[in-house]
Parts: C-alpha cells; sequence; structure tokens
C-alpha cells in the first residue's frame, strides 16, 4: 500500500468536525509516519505534509499531542525541504505552550528540537533570534530531570553553534537558575537520574560560549561563598571546565577576587573534596592565563607575594597547602615551573641549612623531590636556571648521604635519582659508593631504596653500573661473610630485572646452587629468583634465560634436600620457569626428564619429586607419553613410599594428569586405577598404606570433577561413602577439604587444567545432602567432613544453608572430637554475625553449651567459645536478657583462666554482656 492511499482513507477521519474522530486520525497518521523508514518519502510528499501539520498545530488541545508525534517522525526524514524544520518550529513556537504539555509531550517538543539542532541546524540560521527565543521560551521552568537531561545535552552544541545575539544574557539565565542543581529525590522515585548527572550536563551549557564569561564568572563567586559544600564544588568544576571556553582576556578583571576565594579554599579549608577541586580550578585557570605572559606573571607573583609567609617555617599549618598550590601550577608550563622555583628554592635550600631537626629535613627535602619531578616532566634541571646555579642541590644531596636517619636517607637517595641526567663523574661516583656501602651495612629498612637507585641510574648509565656491580657486588663473594653475602644477593637480583646486567648477574649466581654451597645462600638465592621471575618487570624473558642460558632446571631437578619447605621452593622456582617457556622447550624438558617415571621408581631418589613437580604446568598439548606402567609406578609410589612428601606429591601429579589426560586414555585409566584402589581399601594392609589409598583416591576425584568428567559424580559418591569405613572413615573426613580447597600451585588454569564453574559448590551441596544417610556411630565422620569444608566454601554460599548447617554445628558441640568442636566453633564464630533467625531460634541450645565449652581443656576452644558468646551481644536484648546474668556469673570465673588470651576474650565477652541493652534501645 502506498502512502497516498493511507492519506486517502485517513482523509474523512483527519478532516473530520469532532475533535475525537479527528484526533483519532491524526493518530494513526502520525504513527504511520513513525514507522516508515526515513528516506520513504519524496520531498515533494514531505512540503504537503509540512503544511499540514503545521496548519494542525492550531487544532485543538487535544489534537496537539499526535500532532507532535507526526512532528517528531516528519523531523528525522532525510529528504525534508530546506524550508520544513523553521516551517515547523514556528507553528511549535506561537501554537504550542509547551509547559503547559504533559510530561510526554514536552518529552517529544525537546526531541524534536534535538532532532534538528543535530541534523538540521543550517536550515535554522535564516530564524535568527526567533529560534533562540522560542527555544528558551519552550524550555523556561522544565523542573522534570529526564527533560532536563535531554534538554542540557542539546543545548550544549546549540549554544556552541548558533549565535545568541541580544538574547545571551536571556538565554544564560534560564540555564543559570538551575545552578547549582538542587536535586534530592525521595525513595519511591525513579534514581535513574541522579543530583551529580544533572550538574555534570547543565555545566557544559554554561560555559558553551565566551559571551557566557560576564554572566557565568560573577554567578561562580557568588555561588562560592555559600556554605554549601554541594555550590562550592559544582562551582568550582565549572570554573575549572569554563576558563578554558573564556579565555584569559575575559577572565582578567575577576582574577582578584577568584584568587581570595580560592586561597582560603586551598590554604584553610578542611574539606579535601573541595581543596582538590579548587586546585584543579586554578590549575585551569593559570594554564589559559599562560597565553598572556604578562597577566600571568603577575598572577604567579601575587599568588606567591601572598602565601610566602606560610612557606618559611615548615612547622607551619599552612605549609603543606601553600606547597601543594604551588606544585599544582608549576605542573602547567615550564615557564610557570621556573617563576616558582625562584621564590621556592631559596625558601627550602635556606631552611634546610639551618634546621636540625630530621623531621623537618624530611618536609624540605620532600618538597625539592617533588619540584624536581616537576621539572622532570618539563624536560629540564633546577640546575639550568641561572638564577639558581649558587644553590648547588646536588651537593646538598650528596652531603646528606651519610645521614643516619633512614627516612631522610631514603628521599635523598629518591632525589638523586631524579637527578641522575645533571649529576657529573664524580657525583655519581659518590652515589655509586654510597649505596654499595649502605647494601654492604645492612639496615634492611634501606634496602629496597639501594635497589631502586641501582635501577634507576643502570637505565641512564649501564656501563657505570655494570663496572660497579662487577666491583663492588660480584667481586670477594667466596670470601664474603653469609649475611653480607645475602645482602649482595638480594641487590643483585633485584635488578637483575634489566637485561644490561641481569645476563652476567643470573649466570653468576645461579653457578652458586650446587649441594656444596651453604643451605642459607641457596635459599636466597632461590627466593630472590622467584621473586624476580614472578614480578614480570624484566626487560627480558628471563625464564628463557634461566632455563637455556643457566641451566637452573637441571640444577634444582638435583639438588638434594630433606626439608620440605626447600622443596616446595624448588618446586615453585621450577614450575614458574616451566610455564612460561615455549611449547618446543616443554617438549624438551619432556623427552629429557619424563621417561624416568616410566622405571621403577625409588622412593629415594629426589630427582622424581622435583621431576614431578616441572612437569605439572605444561601446556595440555604436550605429550608425556603416558601408559599404564607410567600410571602403575606412580600410583605404587603415591601409595607405598615412606615419604609423607613423596606421597603428597606424587598424588598431585597424578590428580593434573588425569585432568589434562585425553578423554580416551582416561576411559581406560580411571577403571585401572579404580580396581587398585578397591583392591588396596579390601585387603587386609597395613592402616598407614590404606591412608595413602584415601588420599589418592580424594586426589583422583578432584581432577575428575574439576574438569566435569562424566563419571565424576559416582566418584564422589564414592569418597563419601568411605566415611563410613571401620578404619579410614575419620581420615577420609579430615582430608574431605582437598575437594574444594584451592591448592594454588596444582589444579589451576595457570597450569593448563580445566577447572569447572561452581565445582566447589557442587561438592558442598552434595555433602550436605547426604545429612540423613549418617545416623550410625559414623556420623561424627560425616560431621567431620563438613565442617572442615566450611573453611573453603564462599560466605555467600554458606548463609543461603544456613538453616540446614546451623543444626549440625550444633550437633557437633556435643561431640567428644575435640578438634570437630574447635573447628565448629570457628564456624559458628563467622556464622553468628549473620543475626540469622536461626540463631535467635536455637539459643536455648547454644548458649549453654558455649558456657560449658569456656572451660574446655584446649585453649583455642575456649577462646572460640567465648567469641562466640561475645558475638550474641548483638542480638535483641529482649532475646539474650534471661540469660545474661547466668552468663556474666561464668565470664566472672573465667576471667581468672590460667592463659592470657583466655583471659583477654573473657573480658571482652563479660564487657559485652554487661552493657548489652545499657542504651534502652533493645537492639530490635
Amino acid at each position: 500500500m502506498k502512502f497516498l492511499t493511507v492519506v486517502e482513507t485517513l482523509g474523512s477521519y483527519i478532516t473530520d468536525q469532532d475533535n475525537v474522530t479527528r484526533g483519532k486520525g491524526i493518530t494513526v497518521l502520525s504513527s504511520v509516519l513513525s514507522q516508515l523508514s526515513q528516506d520513504y518519502l519524496t520531498e515533494l510528499e514531505l512540503q504537503y505534509i509540512v503544511a499540514f501539520y503545521c496548519d494542525r498545530m492550531k487544532d485543538h488541545h487535544s489534537i496537539i499531542p499526535p500532532v507532535l508525534n507526526g512532528v517528531l517522525a516528519i523531523a528525522n526524514m532525510t529528504r525534508l525541504p530546506q524550508s520544513a524544520p523553521s516551517s515547523l518550529l514556528r507553528a511549535i513556537f506561537e501554537n504550542v505552550q509547551c509547559q503547559s504539555q504533559l510530561f510526554a509531550e514536552r518529552q517529544t517538543v525537546y526531541l524534536i528540537f534535538k532532532s534538528f539542532v543535530e541534523n538540521k541546524l543550517d536550515y535554522l540560521k535564516s530564524m535568527g533570534p526567533d529560534l533562540v527565543y522560542g527555544i528558551i521560551s519552550s524550555i523556561d521552568g522544565e523542573r522534570d530531570p529526564k527533560n532536563l537531561m535531554l534538554l542540557f545535552g542539546i543545548l550544549s552544541q546549540f549554544i556552541k553553534e548558533f549565535p545568541l545575539g541580544h538574547l545571551t544574557e536571556e538565554t544564560f539565565e534560564v540555564l543559570a537558575c538551575y545552578f547549582p542543581v538542587d536535586f534530592n529525590p525521595t525513595d519511591t522515585e525513579n534514581l535513574s537520574v541522579t543530583r551529580e548527572d544533572l550538574a555534570e550536563s547543565l555545566a557544559p551549557c554554561l560555559c558553551a560560549t565566551p559571551e557566557f564569561a560576564n554572566y557565568c564568572i560573577p554567578l561562580i563567586i557568588d555561588k562560592l561563598y555559600s556554605t554549601l559544600r554541594v555550590a562550592k564544588l559544582d562551582s568550582l568544576h565549572l570554573l575549572r571546565d569554563g576558563v578554558p571556553t573564556f579565555g584569559s582576556s575575559r577572565m582578567k578583571q575577576y582574577l582578584p577576587e577568584l584568587w581570595i576565594i580560592l586561597q582560603k579554599e586551598i590554604l584553610s579549608g578542611r574539606d579535601a573534596e573541595v581543596k582538590d577541586a579548587a586546585l584543579e580550578a586554578i590549575a585551569s585557570l593559570v594554564k589559559v592565563l599562560s597565553d598572556d605572559e604578562a597577566t600571568c606573571k603577575d598572577f604567579i607573583n601575587k599568588i606567591i607575594a601572598d602565601i610566602k609567609s606560610s612557606l618559611h617555617d615548615v612547622q607551619l599549618s599552612l605549609y603543606r597547602p601553600a606547597q601543594k598550590l604551588l606544585e599544582t601550577m608549576a605542573t602547567v608550563s615550564k615557564a610557570i615551573c621556573v617563576q616558582i622555583l625562584q621564590a621556592v628554592v631559596p625558601l627550602c635550600i635556606g631552611q634546610y641549612s639551618t634546621k636540625i631537626s630530621s623531621n623537618d629535613k624530611i618536609v624540605l627535602i620532600d618538597t625539592l623531590n617533588s619540584f624536581m619531578g616537576i621539572c622532570s616532566n618539563h624536560e629540564f634541571s633546577i640546575q639550568d636556571i641561572p638564577e639558581l646555579a649558587w644553590a648547588n642541590i646536588p651537593q646538598t644531596y650528596l652531603d646528606d648521604l651519610t645521614v643516619e636517619n633512614i627516612e631522610l636517607k631514603s628521599k635523598v637517595c629518591l632525589g638523586l635519582t631524579l637527578q641522575k641526567a645533571h649529576l657529573n663523574d664524580v657525583q655519581r661516583s659518590v652515589v655509586y659508593n654510597a649505596i654499595c656501602n649502605e647494601i654492604e651495612a645492612g639496615r634492611d629498612e634501606i634496602q629496597a631504596v639501594c635497589h631502586a637507585t641501582i635501577i634507576d641510574f643502570a637505565a641512564l648509565h649501564p656501563q657505570e653500573i655494570s663496572l660497579l656491580v662487577e666491583e663492588r657486588l660480584l667481586s670477594n663473594m667466596d670470601e664474603a661473610n653469609i649475611e653480607l653475602l645475602k645482602r649482595k644477593i638480594k641487590a643483585l637480583l633485584a635488578i637483575a630485572k634489566l637485561q644490561k646486567l641481569g645476563c652476567a648477574i643470573l649466570r653468576k649466581i645461579v653457578a652458586m646452587l650446587t649441594n656444596d654451597t651453604n643451605v642459607e645462600i641457596c635459599i636466597t638465592i632461590l627466593l630472590n629468583i622467584q621473586k624476580l621471575i614472578t614480578s614480570r618487570t624484566f626487560d627480558f624473558n628471563a625464564h628463557q634465560f634461566l632455563y637455556q642460558e643457566c641451566h637452573v632446571i637441571d640444577k634444582l631437578t638435583s639438588y638434594k634436600t630433606d626439608v620440605a619447605g626447600h622443596k616446595m621452593l624448588i618446586s615453585n622456582v621450577c614450575q614458574l620457569i616451566a610455564r612460561n617457556l615455549t611449547i618446543e622447550e616443554q617438549r624438551a624438558i619432556v623427552a629429557k626428564y619424563a621417561a624416568a617415571l616410566s622405571t621403577r621408581i625409588r622412593d629415594t631418589d629426589v630427582r622424581v619429586d622435583a621431576i614431578m613437580n616441572l612437569l605439572i604446568p605444561l601446556r595440555r598439548d604436550i605429550n608425556l607419553n603416558i601408559n599404564r606402567d607410567m600410571v602403575g609406578n606412580l600410583y605404587d609410589l603415591a601409595i607405598s613410599s615412606s615419604s609423607v612428601d613423596m606421597n603428597e606429591a606424587t598424588c598431585k601429579f597424578l590428580s593434573v594428569l588425569l585432568n589434562k589426560m585425553e578423554a580416551a586414555d582416561l576411559d581406560e585409566i580411571v577403571p585401572y586405577l579404580e580396581d587398585k584402589l578397591s583392591s588396596n581399601l579390601k585387603t587386609d594392609i597395613a592402616i598407614e598404606l590404606k591412608q595413602h589409598a584415601v588420599s589418592f583416591y580424594i586426589w583422583m576425584t578432584k581432577a575428575l570433577i574439576t574438569r566435569g568428567y562424566w563419571k565424576s559424580q559416582y566418584f564422589l559418591e564414592s569418597i563419601t561413602q568411605l566415611l563410613t569405613h571401620d578404619e579410614v572413615g575419620r581420615f577420609v573426613g579430615e582430608q574431605y577439604q582437598i575437594l574444594v580447597s584451592k591448592h594454588e600451585d596444582i589444579l589451576t588454569a595457570e597450569n593448563f587444567c580445566t577447572v569447572k564453574m561452581f565445582y566447589k559448590q557442587r561438592v558442598f551441596e552434595y555433602l550436605l545432602q547426604q545429612n540423613v544417610n549418617f545416623t550410625s556411630s559414623m556420623r561424627q565422620n560425616y560431621l567431620i567432613a563438613l565442617v572442615h569444608s566450611l573453611k573453603q566454601m564462599p560466605e555467600e554460599l554458606l548463609f543461603l544453608h544456613l538453616a540446614k548447617l546451623v543444626p549440625l554445628l550444633i550437633e557437633s558441640l556435643t561431640l567428644s572430637d575435640e578438634h570437630l568442636v574447635l573447628w565448629s566453633l570457628t564456624s559458628l564464630k563467622l556464622l553468628l554475625d549473620t543475626k540469622h533467625d536461626i540463631f535467635s531460634d536455637n539459643i536455648q541450645c547454644v548458649i549453654p553449651r558455649l558456657l560449658q565449652l569456656s572451660t574446655h581443656r584446649m585453649m583455642d576452644a575456649r577462646v572460640a567459645a567465648l567469641e562466640c558468646l561475645a558475638r550474641y551481644t548483638n542480638y535483641s536484648i529482649i532475646l539474650i536478657n534471661p540469660y545474661k546474668q547466668v552468663v556474666l556469673d561464668k565470664l566472672g570465673i573465667i576471667i581468672d583462666d590460667r592463659k592470657r588470651l583466655v583471659r583477654k576474650a573473657a573480658v571482652d565477652a563479660r564487657t559485652r554482656w554487661f552493657i548489652a541493652g545499657a542504651s534502652g534501645d533493645g537492639k530490635e
């Protein structure tokens, strides 16, 4: 159907004498127009439609809403005649009293404005002041926040692009009535528009054109005298944003009064946000004034003169605010920075030479450091200013390199780092010697500063630092005492992140990793290599260098140690390096080491533990040539090894293999392992071997659950059923938490393992559902498993299941197992903070039991019980009042407990019970 046909069909309706019928006809026509594509109608067709709608705007007021909808549809047409926008807007201005319309109609009018301003503004130039007058008349008095957001977005563009002429002041006044925005919606109102949204949208309108300066700045000054915080903030933000538009020539006359106000806020103001906004405003102001050199210089001199007295002594309360003000202005430009430095540097140097207090010197050095950092950003130094050549700032810093105060020395080192490009050879040599002396002296608090200083100088003077490293840090390593050698190693590995230094350093340090080297030295090396490769701040591939050039993995896999912590450290370093190697390098590792796992493994072979840890972080597509023999060897090692560390390491390694294994291989290996586990748990073997089998069973189950294996639920059910096992049921309960704990170095995405979302929740919720199935004497094992698992669960999940959990925790408190009681109290302590109704409903059971446990044999249990009692004071006084005297009497005895921590917890609990309800509010 053609549009002409639609119009002809509607003809009798849109010309009907009845207002209602005519309104319905125009509603249909407007609806059809809004659904047409924007290029559907020709220019001629649109000319007739525009004429019709202009005429309809003279119609009865009930017809206006559908007419406006039609005009909005027309406004978006691409072939609109050039005269159409002005014709339509004149008709609106003359016939539609915008502020007399409802919200929806007013919004439609604004959308029409928006469409024409954004797309047809050139067509409207012929309207001149009539357009400006019509728009400001239409919007004057608008109060709806959504409409205001729409209007502010339109007007900022309109004011920038359309000359306002003699209506400039009237336009500003229409907008200024909204400043500062006062909008405080009630709880029932839609909060999609906030006061901050309105303020941010209004500000660009108020400073959209330079012609607004003579109206906007007086408004800002007036509002800055307000006591309202929001008025000050909005005014300061408007000043910051408006100054670039208004320009220096228009701002000049307002500078004296603006400075008076800004000075008060920056120096004496207590509100940090207002102070920061004032600093931003003055920075913007100074930046604009810098276009007028004379005016800017006079303004800066005025500011310096007014605040100079505050800089005469660092003890003055206004010293810091004055310093911050000058720093803010100095960041604007090099010329302004130089002008400020000429005033600040003499004051700082003069005080520094006369001050005795280290604290005062720290403040002064901090000030100089801040300004030197700003100078660096402007690519010059204080020494480049002829008027300040006398100051000899580098020497001032060098003279204090030997001070005893750690903080002052740290600030001095930072200042010298900032000046590194401007120090001569002799001065740099003094710095290097002082830093090396400090490293050798061994004060831990400044070691990191020394390392950072060397790194910063190395970036600019690599040859000098290389020579320094060779002559001072790497020399006499064999003769140094252990503590000095450890400090040198820490320093060397801290600066090894730079390729220019790192290659030589790492070769030398890794060469020291032998079985003949002092254990403390080896541990220091490993700890700092770990720190280096974990930081990822090096500028070369340190992982690859350590592997290829230093052969660190070969050294670590053959390093002998029986200390568990040392083994873990070696494992971590190997994994960090292997994880970051290329796939070809990882394949080379497999080719070199994996074969050792396919032969009969002796649990005394120290290399096996290291090899397994080394292979854990390899990519999924690395082929380890896994076969039944390898898995069988590893399984036998996990079950039969006399070393607990070897048992655990093998279980973890096998779990990673199962997680990454191809599905077809897994379907073959899993039944094989299941048969071996079933045989071990049923046969008459030592209880220790059965416990080893359980450990492996749990790790295997975790590997299958995290990867989402199709039989994972079966294994979860099987391991849960083992809680009823006569010999290992309790052990299963204690180890069950492994299923839901996050072992950072094992089954993780970083090790290229598959870890399904919410697997922990799935295990926990299944265990919780099994409550009804454990009613025998083995119920204690079930509760041990459950309570252990609580520690690994997110609090949000626990809160969802409080109704089921709390009765089980209360039951656990009544059992004889001391550790179960302690774990239950620890969980209860956390959950009591929820103030859930279930704790109120069970108070008659919980408080008497907590009082009994407050004299428990285990100190930790006594403390936990007392902390739980203390938390009950957060509940309604009506609820806890019947127990108050009993609790106070009992706690009065416990405050004499032989253990200090118990006495402390008892005093805290008794105090809280004593004052419970004292305010009379009932804590309802």
